[in-house]
């Protein structure tokens, strides 16, 4: 498979899962009137996979250059992405029985170490960021958006 076959199967997978997102999102209640509502972030979200998605098919298309013909190889980008998807599904699986804090910092502090290669990994920076980002997300669902993500057996 080339990077051009490879670019356009993938555009075209992400172009029909951001629309499938921006549909299924319409279906979430909205609960509290004069508000936003549940479904703007997944909309939101759902249109910007759409864009990019369409922009890098439309550049996939146009592109010329040799190097895009080329053949990959199923090298450490593969593993990458295939534990992504793995460890995607266990993050989703415990979600709500860990809490947000909890899975949110395990879940990006083994995605940066499997994505991450011996030359740039960097174990205390990335526990470092993987405590302090849902930290801080998780303040502000709570305190500015006042919409708790679920706290889970720990009870944070």
């Amino acid at each position: 498979m080339t990077n051009k076959v490879r670019d356009i199967i993938c555009s075209v997978i992400m172009l029909a899962f951001g629309a499938m997102m921006v549909v299924l999102a319409q279906d979430i209640p909205h609960k509290v009137a004069k508000d936003v509502g549940s479904a703007y972030v997944p909309t939101f979200i759902g249109i910007c996979i759409l864009i990019v998605a369409a922009a890098k098919l439309i550049l996939t298309l146009v592109n010329k250059k040799p190097a895009a013909s080329q053949k990959i190889k199923f090298t450490q980008d593969a593993l990458g992405g295939f534990g992504t998807i793995a460890l995607m599904v266990v993050y989703m699986l415990i979600f709500e029985p860990v809490g947000f804090i909890v899975s949110s910092a395990l879940y990006l502090f083994v995605q940066m170490i499997l994505l991450s290669d011996n030359k740039n990994r960097n174990p205390i920076l990335f526990a470092i960021i993987a405590v302090a980002l849902p930290v801080a997300v998780d303040a502000l669902f709570v305190f500015a958006i006042k919409m708790p993500l679920p706290v889970g057996i720990l009870g944070f």
